[in-house]
């Protein structure tokens, strides 16, 4: 049986080490392997998009970007979207 480190995590979400190892900088592996360069932004096809070209403006906000409320993705008929990120 497999034993994961979240499975010792306390239910107060703080940081703590644990079998030499701790988690206060998970997201650094994130940001070190991001796909966005390999990301082809003028090929991205969204559809049923309300603004054409904001499911483009979506993925292309930075890291940095991804609080901003604009720009914003909206479907102009229902709650679904289908986009092709390639």
């Amino acid at each position: 049986m497999s034993h994961h480190c979240h499975d010792e995590h306390t239910e107060d979400g703080g940081h703590h080490n644990h079998d030499g190892h701790d988690h206060s900088d998970d997201i650094t592996p994130a940001i070190q392997f991001s796909l966005y360069q390999h990301i082809h932004f003028d090929q991205i096809t969204t559809l049923n998009e309300e603004r054409y070209g904001s499911g483009k403006a979506v993925v292309k906000k930075t890291w940095a970007e991804r609080f901003d409320d604009e720009p914003e993705l909206s479907s102009d008929a229902d709650e679904q979207l289908l986009m092709n990120v390639p």
